[in-house]
């Protein structure tokens, strides 16, 4: 028996995806399932999926959202960003110069003419390590194919090198690939490494694993959400996964 029915809209910016779901979706459980829980881990799902929950405060205008990760979630500007846009292109919100967010307690802004793009970041080095927006990175150039078809020789090279920091950056002829600090392979570009990896090859077109240009210009990092589905998801009580599952 169908229990509950939550609606959501899956958005994905440079390959990095985002699920989208009104606050007011969840506030009513269906024990002994977690909502939340379900929709990370359903079954259309994967590894790289973010969760967004929103609620527009009527009293403020204020966006009060939570961002969730099955692991580290990287780009939380270009994420926030791109789902305004989204709320403003579904109606949702009203089109307007400035949207205030609350995120984790923290007051947030972004103005409506940069909801599609983000400043590069400064870059400072330590010898051979990076630091770029308190994150620490390292590259390491290399002559292997940097291609999908590769995935096995680049986890290789990667398994060889000692890895402690926040991202790890494999680069030959202009295209990259990021090892995050959990050691996964992330296949969507960085902001953080992009900025760096603009200032040091300078001119140089940059392509992450999957082939896809970035595009850089007035020292910031464009980019556009694309629309990946309209979803419901029914809770049915005979389910016997009650934290759902995802499809590796």
């Amino acid at each position: 028996m169908i229990t509950k029915i939550i609606n959501s809209y899956d958005i994905q910016i440079n390959g990095q995806l985002l699920r989208v779901v009104e606050a007011g979706e969840l506030k009513v459980s269906a024990a002994p399932f977690n909502s939340k829980t379900l929709l990370m881990n359903e079954p259309r799902g994967n590894k790289y999926i973010n969760l967004i929950t929103y609620r527009e405060n009527p009293e403020s205008d204020i966006l009060e959202i939570t961002l969730d990760g099955s692991d580290i979630v990287d780009n939380k500007e270009i994420l926030l960003k791109s789902f305004v846009q989204s709320l403003v292109d579904r109606k949702r919100i009203k089109e307007r110069e400035n949207y205030p967010l609350l995120l984790d307690g923290k007051e947030l802004a972004y103005r409506n003419e940069d909801l599609c793009s983000s400043l590069l970041y400064e870059i400072n080095q330590n010898n051979d390590i990076y630091s770029v927006n308190d994150k620490t990175l390292k590259i390491v150039e290399t002559e292997l194919e940097i291609e999908v078809n590769n995935l096995t020789g680049i986890r290789d090279l990667i398994e060889e090198i000692e890895h402690n920091f926040d991202f790890l950056v494999l680069y030959n002829k202009e295209k990259c690939i990021s090892v995050n600090k959990n050691g996964r392979i992330i296949p969507y570009p960085v902001i953080e490494v992009i900025s760096l990896l603009t200032e040091k090859y300078q001119g140089a077109q940059l392509k992450v694993l999957t082939g896809d240009n970035i595009e850089i210009k007035n020292n910031k990092f464009n980019y556009k959400y694309y629309l990946v589905s309209n979803s419901q998801f029914y809770i049915d009580d005979t389910d016997i996964y009650e934290e759902g599952f995802i499809i590796k």
